[in-house]
């Protein structure tokens, strides 16, 4: 059973988290949601200090770049671009302002070891490929 409104609030208020998002547009990166069942930092603080204490959303990773909160206000900042995709192409894509240092640097592919572990061990039945073409 994935997690959805049962788990994430205890999971995000407790636990470091990170997500993927297989699709990265301006529908899904959204600024403000109505309904949500994980905690965001915005949320987070506004729940004081006691909520906040053992928050951590430490990466996102998109189809287009891997993002993390590393600013003073806890908003959502580039940190790579996926080969292939532009900067602008990112900033496009989602619908809220996002920190965009001058020099985000290229995501890395993975090492050949990596490769082998993801087709071999972890995902073997190629699940992966439902979410991500290509």
């Amino acid at each position: 059973m994935l997690l959805g409104f049962r788990g994430a609030p205890g999971n995000t208020i407790n636990n470091v988290t990170s997500y993927w998002v297989p699709s990265h547009t301006r529908n899904v990166f959204v600024d403000r949601v109505d309904t949500v069942c994980g905690i965001g930092y915005d949320r987070a603080a506004d729940l004081g200090p006691d909520a906040a204490r053992f928050h951590e959303i430490r990466r996102v990773v998109s189809n287009l770049g891997v993002f993390d909160f590393e600013t003073a206000d806890h908003r959502m900042r580039l940190r790579s671009v996926h080969p292939g995709v532009s900067v602008e192409q990112i900033v496009e894509a989602t619908g809220f302002e996002l920190v965009v240092p001058p020099d985000a640097p290229e995501s890395r592919l993975p090492t050949a070891d990596e490769l082998r572990l993801i087709r071999e061990v972890i995902d073997p039945n190629d699940v992966r490929k439902q979410e991500v073409r290509g």
